[in-house]
């Protein structure tokens, strides 16, 4: 695959440093259209990458560029494909001082000439095996409304994942969490709404052969391209509950009441199910395959109610939650999704499972299934559930209670902590003690994030986004030694948070190594955490500092960085300046006491 990194730093200085030539009689100005970077640093410009895009208001015409260093002048390749030029064959050198030279000629004879100072950035350790970071590829309002019309590309997420799958592993995210692949009640419906599991974008049911997010064999070439960055793929996994496409699916059943009903419990025939399911023609799912409904045809709205000769499940909380409930004392079901999951392993080529609504089901069974997926398989498959409780000593009980080691959580109390900082309520000393990644018993069992698409939606439905101080919290949990992070794609990609994001990542994938350590000057309004580094990569470790405040000064903090005699820099540029550690270790780290820019990450300068 052809690599493509976008240099949205060199367009945002071109913006900034172009001189219009040539104009139009009427004034119409040829421009280049403005990129989400709000950010730029001249003197840091990442000399890793190679290639970049520009995109101007008009078609171009013609485009010549070069790159002058001292006195070399090299001509840059400049394709040219409607209104975007890609600049291809920078081959940058760490801490050097250059210029590019472009003129750009529009189709109507307008043209763009520009002269722009840039220094490259400093250079960085090399690492053998990179901290692990994991990105939620999707969001509620993907390819709906404003989304839609802004952000087309999305209309297909397995083919744009296959094209950016070379700009993630760049950045450094080493697995990603995808949408629920199966065929779902609708095609615009987000995966949740379950109708066929073995139907991954194969089949014309429900009126569609393509899901929201495109067609088996895309996602097949995206598992493929993702693999070949060495990115990992996991599966959203629905085993909650089915919900029904129309009348086709209604089914004669009978509630526990002995009253007849007419119930979406008729899921039969399922196309996908008949071709990859050993057994499909040995049971068929209707009522008997579940534990109860909130609905029938025939009589509208009922309060959850089991079916005749059922009880709801074994679960962490109330079974029932929406749709026809899935029955996990049946034992059909059972051995069906036990295969279903080994397939999605095995032929599909998924590397683990994020499982919805987890609490809601059966706990013995979730224990069954995870065993019995990573028994039959090679790969050493990786689970994390969607427990939502808030409360560590709520998420440790469900833990021992499905009592599997292979099973991780999303760390909700952690969050619940962000949600007190983002209002600005926060005694951040207390930060390290927050949440399951500061468990020592869960602390390696533990996903940490700040939203999704639950939490992170326009209109709040669940939890209001974190919205406020959220680069302060996503420093806390891309800096620190336990806990696999998640970066939420609607944050980096439509949120404007790519920048600070970025610089974020750069720090955790080339320099959060080594043992954390809490700073013991650590207080109600400013938290600092260390990473020693490691001692056989010169150049590892770094010094996190997170502000709550909001005077627009400088806190000064005295810190032991573990390293003497050494050269600090802020990585995120927040604070300017370098630091200097004395013969023991110790220097004087600043954080801005700002909600925009109250995150620095200092990092060795050499």
């Amino acid at each position: 695959m052809r690599k493509r990194v976008t240099l949205y730093a060199l367009l945002a200085i071109l913006i900034l440093a172009v001189t219009l030539t040539g104009c139009k009689s009427t004034g119409d100005e040829f421009a280049l259209v403005s990129s989400d970077l709000t950010d730029y640093n001249l003197n840091s410009v990442d000399y890793t990458l190679g290639e970049f895009k520009l995109e101007f208001n008009e078609k171009v015409a013609e485009a010549k560029v070069s790159l002058v260093q001292g006195d070399s002048k090299s001509k840059i390749e400049a394709n040219v494909e409607g209104n975007v030029v890609t600049l291809t064959g920078l081959k940058l050198k760490a801490k050097t001082n250059y210029q590019l030279v472009t003129n750009i000629k529009s189709s109507t004879g307008n043209e763009l000439s520009t002269k722009t100072d840039f220094t490259t950035s400093r250079s960085y350790p090399e690492i053998k095996d990179p901290n692990e970071t994991l990105m939620q590829t999707f969001y509620w309002e993907m390819n709906k409304g404003k989304y839609k019309e802004k952000y087309p590309k999305e209309s297909n997420l397995w083919k744009l994942l296959s094209e950016r799958s070379d700009d993630l592993a760049k950045i450094g995210i080493t697995s990603v969490w995808v949408p629920p692949a199966n065929k779902a009640h609708e095609q615009q419906d987000e995966g949740y709404g379950t109708y066929d599991l073995w139907d991954l974008g194969e089949f014309n049911q429900v009126n569609t052969v393509r899901t929201k997010y495109g067609t088996k064999e895309e996602l097949e070439q995206t598992i493929a391209d993702l693999h070949q960055e060495g990115i990992k793929v996991y599966y959203d996994a629905v085993l909650n509950h089915r919900l029904g496409a129309g009348y086709e699916n209604i089914g004669d059943s009978i509630l526990a009441s002995g009253q007849k009903a007419e119930t979406y419990t008729k899921f039969y025939p399922l196309k996908g199910r008949q071709k990859y399911y050993s057994k499909a023609d040995e049971w068929k799912w209707d009522w008997k395959a579940f534990d109860g409904v909130d609905y029938a045809a025939n009589l509208g709205n009922i309060a959850p109610q089991n079916f005749k000769g059922k009880t709801w499940d074994d679960t962490f909380e109330k079974d029932y939650l929406l749709g026809a409930d899935v029955d996990y004392q049946n034992e059909n079901v059972k051995d069906e999704l036990k295969e279903w999951g080994s397939w999605i392993i095995n032929d599909i080529g998924f590397d683990g499972f994020r499982l919805d609504a987890v609490k809601h089901v059966d706990s013995k069974f979730i224990d069954e299934w995870i065993s019995s997926i990573q028994e039959n398989t090679a790969k050493d498959v990786f689970f994390v559930g969607e427990a939502w409780v808030e409360n560590t000593m709520g998420l440790s009980f469900y833990m021992y209670d499905v009592n599997n080691p292979n099973l991780h959580v999303f760390d909700f109390p952690l969050r619940k902590t962000f949600e007190t900082l983002r209002n600005g309520n926060l005694n951040m000393s207390t930060l390290s003690k927050a949440g399951m990644v500061n468990k020592r018993k869960f602390a390696d069992k533990t996903v940490t994030f700040i939203d999704n698409h639950d939490t992170g939606r326009d209109i709040v439905e669940y939890k209001a986004p974190i919205n406020i101080r959220k680069y302060q919290a996503y420093t806390y949990i891309l800096m620190r030694e336990d806990g696999l992070p998640m970066v939420y794609w609607k944050d980096y990609y439509q949120d404007g948070k790519k920048v600070g994001l970025d610089k974020l990542l750069k720090a955790r994938r080339y320099f959060a190594y080594g043992p954390g350590r809490e700073v013991k000057t650590n207080d109600v309004n400013t938290y600092s955490y260390v990473r020693e580094g490691l001692s056989d990569v010169p150049g590892t470790g770094l010094v996190m500092m997170i502000s709550q405040g909001t005077s627009g000064d400088l806190t000064t903090k005295r810190i032991d960085s573990g390293k003497s005699n050494t050269e600090f820099y802020d990585i995120t540029s927040n604070v300017k300046g370098t630091v200097k550690t004395d013969a023991d270790g110790y220097g004087d780290f600043k954080v801005k006491n700002s909600i925009d820019e109250g995150w620095s990450v200092w990092v060795p300068a050499n």
